[in-house]
């Protein structure tokens, strides 16, 4: 959940010693039901063991992969635009107090260093061409008697770029990147290995177990019991999940392609200028042209068609008939007016298929007696 900024300039945390010159850009919390005083490290262990950005949902890791592409391309993530190169290290700021082994030491899966750690709170901070970052992780009694993990976001963009970077991110972070990472570091705490003498295993839990009651493991032994029930069903999801992927492919790659291979990407000045405003559809102009193209394309509309494909199918919905009815016709009739070109609509055509076939499966599992599904 996103707080005011006051629940993190207003704490004595030792981060403000260091950071008089960055600006607080976002505070969230996450839920920690049972945590102790005491249970900081514990969190921190559940974090590290969630496998950092290689553990997430498919649509965070093509944003990452996105951003890393981008990166390679505009040179954002050289070595001599990183820490101790185009910005000093927090590390070079430390206190004496605050000085520790490990400071400066990757973190594994992430690509973030470490700054400090201490019982109650820890920085990492990570450096490029766009911007100096920091997360500040934080330890926080709440009403109700329990703690709960805070997570602060420190940023000194690199000039106009740096601005306009954090700007063009914002949505993607709100909308996406933290809504994930909620679910994730708040099921890492749930799901964690409990060690010897933490507080969350103490009164404060006793009543109550952290684990859910339908474990993954239940969840295998249970569809191995009824195989015949259980294969129609899963043959379903991994037909529609992968019909969702051609989807965000489908969009992805024609949109990055019309900004990149095909150039659109040079007209962005033009376009955030107001230049195409009163713009004649008639006889576009070539910044015109490359909007339609890119941006203004079918391209991001497949991307979110794609996405909520996936996530309608990790809860366990199909998703409506029409949707690969709506997009395979459309793919057809793109094919018989423009041609074939590429082969990119048989991309299309592809994912319509499966989404089809998953919506078949599903009848089928849900004309299997009760009794075979439950």
């Amino acid at each position: 959940m996103r707080l005011p900024d006051t629940e993190h300039t207003g704490r004595p945390w030792r981060i403000h010693e260091i950071t008089p010159d960055f600006r607080l850009e976002d505070v969230w919390s996450y839920r920690t039901p049972g945590a102790g005083p005491d249970d900081f490290p514990a969190m921190l262990d559940a974090l590290r063991a969630t496998g950092g950005l290689n553990e997430n949902p498919a649509v965070v890791r093509f944003l990452f992969a996105v951003r890393w592409k981008l990166g390679a391309i505009f040179g954002w993530d050289k070595t001599g635009q990183g820490l101790a190169r185009r910005v000093e290290s927090l590390c070079d700021r430390l206190p004496r107090d605050l000085r520790q082994d490990g400071a400066g030491e990757a973190v594994p899966n992430t690509p973030f260093t470490l700054v400090y750690e201490l019982h109650d709170e820890c920085a990492i901070e990570l450096a490029n061409k766009t911007v100096h970052a920091i997360s500040h992780l934080g330890w926080v009694p709440t009403d109700n008697g329990d703690y709960e993990l805070r997570m602060a976001a420190l940023v000194r963009p690199n000039g106009l770029l740096g601005r306009l970077y954090m700007a063009a991110i914002k949505p993607f972070r709100y909308l996406i990147i933290y809504p994930a990472l909620t679910r994730k570091w708040e099921l890492a705490w749930l799901y964690r290995a409990s060690p010897p003498g933490s507080s969350a295993g103490t009164t404060a839990n006793q009543g109550r177990s952290l684990t859910p009651k339908w474990s993954w493991a239940r969840q295998r032994s249970h569809t191995a019991a009824r195989p015949s029930a259980a294969r129609p069903q899963e043959r379903k999801e991994q037909l529609t999940k992968w019909a969702g992927r051609l989807i965000v492919f489908f969009g992805a790659a024609h949109t990055l392609g019309a900004l990149m291979a095909e150039g659109a990407a040079r007209h962005a000045g033009a376009w955030f200028s107001g230049e195409l405003w009163g713009n004649d559809l008639a006889s576009m102009s070539p910044a015109m042209s490359a909007y339609w193209l890119s941006i203004n394309s079918f391209g991001p509309s497949l991307i979110v068609i794609g996405l909520t494909v996936m996530w309608l199918d990790r809860r366990g919905v199909t998703p409506p008939a029409f949707i690969a009815w709506s997009l395979g016709i459309w793919a057809v009739v793109d094919f018989v007016v423009s041609g074939p070109g590429l082969g990119q609509g048989l991309i299309l055509l592809v994912g319509s298929a499966l989404l089809l076939a998953g919506a078949r499966r599903a009848a089928l599992a849900l004309s299997q007696p009760l009794y075979d599904r439950i």
